[in-house]
């Protein structure tokens, strides 16, 4: 869905096509006087060059460097007197001084309008309340609130309601199929949830016979005709259905006192759709995530104070179902900031960051790949003169990200990028990725010409979101940074892959307060989740740097043996092909019977479209130019290419691929939420496809 986002952003972007050579010599004093200033360093007494510090106690585990200085190996909390996440509203509300807390627009169109803290602190005591007295269910741990809609007031004014009776939140993906969906709420014993449309009512009545614990289904929206028709069915299985607002009235009348969460009590259950297999609902509680939040608050405090103030306001698209959006939105509130929702249309993304002009940006690498696809496809198809100044603007703000200066503000701002962050509102200060590996190259590019802080952090669920983070103003990519102040770090030997700690390469092991207990009623995986020591066992292979950071450099979990005895981790050479301007996905697969690897190829339509009618001189339609076996050679050439530049071994090339004109997407099963493959639904639905290739 970002992807029909960003093909339309440098439709309305452009560099200036002639600017005079002595512009050049005129500003080239002046911007060196510039140069020197706002340099992002950290700390005095802390370095860049040991960003990670191995403990006096225990050899071979690492804590960050910002906590050089103390006693601790990790924080909880950043904020005195902040424990939970009730603790880190009030904080925000009262640094904010009940400054705006939660925006959206209630029309198409429409500027974004605001709710204050105070506002949101009231509604959820209502909707709370109402909860509890109109639809009989208890406060404390033991009540769990299923929420299955997009991002909205009302999802968030649901979650604090939730929090301030100590209930747990179990979010369901906006995309989920009806199967999960039903599986989740058996499983957790939800009674009532949140959902944001009819057909989302529909989904869960088709299900009903298999969620007996479910009576109440409440719908975000004004008209109540539109589920009329459906009340008799709801009623049959004895469930109601309310409108959100109407028994958020109710509530008014029949407050109820707060009944407050414990620092080890649950806040959330997060379901992991995973790659394979059945949901699992990972624990999180209020001390795993307020220590995940104050680690980012500290890391942002140490470099750029100016983040982590009440002027900041994040945009919201990211679903609030995964860890990384909802670890995003209770740092904003817990400093004071402010949340804008999407309006719920991705394709209009560019509009809402127009209309917010946010200062936090959270991306997907997915996104910043082909940010960095149409920049490289914009730059190609310029003239010579556009060419030469776009080069020269990245190689000044190259030079300038290498002493550490991050800005939106220079002269070949002003010259060559002002149009392309006027398109994200042109206020973006920090951009936070995560969730899939990224190319120091496409980081550099984004960096300079977004002109925004980007820092990559690296985690999973089952670490609440995120255990390692770069630093700001780091010039380097191709790594995920230091530990964060919530997490110390180890490796872990996989001698069947020859990886040794004492090497410096193993699995990536973490520890701390933002760690999961386990999962929800499945103690047979969770004990498979930690080692002997209690660390968590990601699965995923790191490298740890001369300079104290971390870099991903293989995975665990999906490897597999070629005939030949030789491993090899398919993520590794995906994240290489998909960045090839002909590709917009690719599944990348072998056997431990087979020599060679072969992949699934989704083609972007229109490169191909146009090299197709360029090479072969026909402008046909698209199926017919993806089963001409000329694509298929072409393709199959520039990921071999891709494969070259990026230092892949002969073993780790495709030898021969099948292109597919239907995406992977979420509804097709063939991705998770967060936009992983699911490599058994793969391989399973291209099974006699892959036996085909390996004949070739």
């Amino acid at each position: 869905m970002v992807v029909q986002w960003m093909d339309t952003l440098w439709e309305q972007t452009a560099w200036p096509v002639t600017v005079l050579f002595t512009l050049f010599t005129s500003v080239f004093i002046s911007f060196r006087i510039w140069k020197g200033r706002n340099r992002i360093l950290p700390p005095n007494g802390i370095s860049v060059d040991q960003q990670s510090i191995e403990l006096k106690n225990e050899k071979g585990v690492y804590k960050s460097a910002l906590l050089k200085y103390t006693k601790h190996d990790t924080l909880t909390s950043y904020y005195s007197g902040v424990e939970t996440l009730f603790d880190a509203f009030l904080h925000g509300m009262e640094k904010s001084k009940n400054g705006k807390c939660l925006g959206y627009r209630p029309t198409p169109g429409a500027p974004y309008k605001f709710l204050c803290f105070a506002d949101v602190f009231k509604r959820s005591r209502e909707i709370g309340s109402a909860l509890i007295k109109h639809c009989n269910i208890k406060p404390g741990n033991d009540t769990k609130i299923g929420i299955y809609a997009k991002n909205s007031t009302e999802w968030f004014i649901t979650c604090l309601g939730a929090v301030r009776y100590s209930m747990v939140t179990v979010p369901l993906y906006d995309t989920l199929g009806a199967d999960a969906a039903s599986y989740i709420v058996q499983q957790t014993k939800i009674k009532v949830i949140i959902v944001d449309s009819v057909d989302k009512i529909k989904k869960l009545l088709d299900s009903a016979d298999h969620m007996p614990s479910l009576s109440h289904i409440i719908l975000v929206g004004k008209d109540r005709q539109a589920f009329e028709s459906l009340e008799s069915t709801a009623k049959s299985h004895n469930i109601e259905i309310h409108l959100f607002e109407d028994l958020r009235k109710l509530g008014e009348t029949c407050l109820v006192d707060d009944v407050l969460p414990k620092p080890e009590d649950l806040f959330v259950i997060c379901y992991t759709s995973g790659t394979t297999g059945t949901p699992k609902g990972v624990l999180i509680n209020h001390r795993n995530i307020v220590a995940n939040i104050s680690a980012f608050v500290k890391c942002m405090d140490a470099f750029d104070p100016e983040i982590c103030t009440t002027q900041n306001v994040i945009i919201s698209y990211l679903p609030l179902s995964h860890m990384l959006e909802q670890v995003c939105h209770w740092t904003v509130l817990m400093f004071g900031g402010a949340i804008g929702y999407y309006s719920g249309d991705i394709a209009k993304l560019t509009d809402d960051l127009k209309a917010l002009q946010p200062t936090i940006f959270p991306a997907v690498p997915r996104l910043l790949n082909r940010f960095n696809d149409l920049i490289q496809s914009k730059v190609s198809a310029a003239g010579f003169i556009s060419k030469l100044i776009f080069k020269f603007a990245v190689y000044q703000k190259r030079n300038l990200l290498k002493e550490r200066i991050v800005t939106n503000n220079s002269i070949w701002d002003k010259l060559v990028f002002n149009k392309i962050q006027a398109e994200m509102g042109g206020k973006v200060r920090l951009m936070i990725t995560g969730s899939a590996p990224i190319s120091a190259e496409v980081l550099e590019i984004c960096k300079i010409a977004l002109g925004a802080i980007i820092c990559e952090g690296y985690g999973q669920t089952e670490a609440t979101a995120m255990a390692t983070l770069t630093w700001p103003g780091d010039p380097n990519g191709g790594h995920c940074g230091a530990p964060a102040v919530c997490a110390t770090i180890r490796l872990g030997d996989v001698p069947e892959l020859e990886y040794y700690a004492s090497q410096g390469k193993g699995e990536v092991l973490i520890k701390g307060p933002s760690i999961t207990s386990g999962y929800f009623n499945d103690p047979e995986k969770t004990a498979e989740l930690f080692d002997e020591n209690g660390y968590l066992k990601t699965g995923d292979i790191g490298q740890l740097l001369p300079n104290g950071t971390i870099k991903i450099i293989d995975r665990r979990k999906h490897i597999f043996k070629l005939s030949q005895g030789e491993y090899v981790a398919p993520e590794k050479i995906e994240n290489v092909y998909v960045r090839s301007q002909y590709v917009q996905q690719v599944f990348v697969d072998g056997d431990s019977l087979e020599r060679n690897l072969v992949a699934i190829v989704v083609p972007e339509i229109n490169p191909v479209k146009k090299w197709y009618k360029q090479e072969i001189g026909k402008d046909i339609d698209f199926e017919e130019i993806i089963k001409d076996p000329a694509t298929n050679k072409f393709i199959l050439a520039d990921l071999q290419r891709m494969g070259k530049e990026n230092k892949l071994n002969s073993i780790e090339q495709v030898k021969s691929i099948h292109l597919e004109s239907q995406p992977f997407t979420v509804e097709n099963g063939l991705l998770t939420p967060t936009l992983k493959s699911k490599r058994p639904q793969l391989r399973l639905k291209y099974k006699e496809t892959i036996k085909d290739l390996y004949k070739v």
